[in-house]
């Protein structure tokens, strides 16, 4: 008896030195060379674009403040959030701990009851809806029409940059004021201001690929993928309703001259929700854990055995580094799917055996990008059929296959090719993004109506 407790006792001694061993080497051997050189480039000063900066005006859309004001207004905002402590990531959490030079400032919008609903980014027939409602649209436009200059004017800036720290709890700017431009462009169009809603209309257009190409964080990006696909629908029915002989704004053939620059917006863009994310993970996420650890009577450095935060922020950031990389900027160049297919980290490698609630977290965030890239993606594809659509409806004759095969070169696609429908007098493409389902859902393509194609039913003339 007293043989097998020795030999019980010897394995157990044995059994926690090769625990430890473990433990050491895996502590010891640090992030992989690939995520420290992600992790670098995830924490690198973000390259700003050429131009002028229009966040402070994005960031005070909302509210009635002056332009002279708006960058005070940001500079303050910017100071006290960073002097304030993260909002705690548990359950039930109060508002943060900092008061918006905002709230100084009336808002701009004043919505009563009955007024009809704006038009959806992601729906067609803006023109139908405030047509079957005229007054009702007139009174919800000119209550708005502040709000709606300024969120117009954004069309100006070349870029929006965030300031604000990479917290999870960061301000995010009024975007929904900036979806309700295509309403009043219908509705200009509606009532005979042909010229101001196709301007209006394009300059959408240009602002949403703006944010696009230039954003910093994924939701920008993404509600300016929103607004191209929002503008480009209604520019296309305003078209279909107009002979092709109407002049149209410069600031159409300006809004889609050039591809969209996804190879560099799309790497610009996650390398900020990078940023973001792992900003969040280190401030209030390293927090909270620490805080149940505290509360659960278990000291400080036990919660460092389980948990590293730097060596979680160096698994995590590939999932963003791999936009920036040789192979995104293949699937880009070919207009192929813009996902990483790179198999995940393994959970049972040994470096988390160090760290595997780090391993844990970093590895439940990585699905989460895993459609963003292809609806960038589809926005380009919006502006390059809409490129189309101008093209065609400025040749002499037919618009039929045969003139959609002269299409120039940087108007096609080899793996998503323009797709005309002359029974429905419809251009459209593939898009990348998984259907939606429900009324309005996706079917996997983009139609819009060819240029003078609903000149009857609209009651004009050709």
């Amino acid at each position: 008896m007293v043989r097998i407790l020795k030999w019980l006792a010897a394995g157990v001694v044995a059994l926690a030195v090769f625990v430890l061993a473990v433990y050491a080497l895996s502590r010891a051997m640090g992030p992989t060379r690939a995520e420290s050189a992600a992790l670098a480039l995830v924490d690198a000063p973000p390259q700003l674009p050429d131009g002028r900066d229009g966040f402070a005006a994005l960031y005070s859309v909302g509210h009635d403040v002056p332009p002279a004001d708006q960058a005070r207004v940001l500079a303050e905002d910017v100071r006290r959030f960073a002097a304030s402590p993260p909002l705690s990531m548990e359950e039930g959490a109060t508002a943060p701990g900092w008061r918006s030079v905002l709230d100084d400032w009336p808002r701009l919008d004043p919505q009563q009851v009955g007024d009809p609903p704006w038009c959806p980014l992601r729906e067609p027939g803006c023109i139908e809806r405030v047509r079957a409602a005229p007054e009702a649209y007139a009174g919800l436009i000119e209550r708005h029409a502040v709000l709606l200059e300024r969120s117009s004017a954004l069309a100006g800036y070349d870029y929006f940059r965030n300031p604000f720290a990479a917290r999870l709890d960061m301000p995010i700017p009024a975007y929904q004021s900036l979806t309700h431009l295509p309403t009043r462009n219908a509705w200009r169009f509606a009532r005979g201001e042909l010229d101001a809603g196709l301007a209006g209309t394009c300059d959408g257009v240009a602002l949403g690929r703006r944010m696009v190409e230039s954003g910093d964080t994924l939701i920008a990006s993404v509600i300016g993928a929103a607004l191209v696909e929002g503008h480009a629908t209604l520019l296309a029915e305003m078209l279909a309703e107009l002979p092709r002989q109407h002049p149209l704004p410069a600031q159409c053939s300006d809004a889609v001259a050039r591809p969209l620059a996804l190879e560099q917006g799309v790497c610009r863009v996650m390398l900020g929700e990078g940023r973001f994310s792992i900003g969040g993970m280190r401030t209030q996420i390293t927090g909270q854990i620490a805080a149940e650890a505290s509360g659960h009577d278990v000291p400080a450095w036990g919660t460092r055995l389980l948990f590293d935060p730097e060596r979680t922020a160096a698994r995590m950031a590939p999932t963003f580094a791999w936009y920036c990389g040789d192979q995104a900027r293949a699937l880009v160049a070919a207009d192929r799917p813009l996902v990483d297919q790179t198999p995940p980290p393994s959970l049972w490698s040994l470096r988390c055996a160090s760290n595997p609630a780090g391993c844990i977290l970093a590895d439940i965030a990585q699905p989460a990008y895993a459609d963003y890239g292809v609806r960038l993606q589809d926005a380009g594809a919006r502006l390059r059929t809409t490129a189309a659509l101008l093209w065609l409806r400025g040749l002499d004759g037919p618009i039929d296959e045969a003139a959609l095969a002269r299409a120039p070169a940087p108007l096609r696609s080899p793996e998503r090719p323009l797709r005309l429908d002359l029974a429905t007098g419809t251009l459209g493409t593939a898009l990348y993004e998984k259907p939606r389902p429900g009324t309005h859902g996706r079917d996997g393509t983009w139609s819009v109506p060819l240029p003078g194609s609903r000149l009857q039913s609209a009651g004009v003339s050709p």
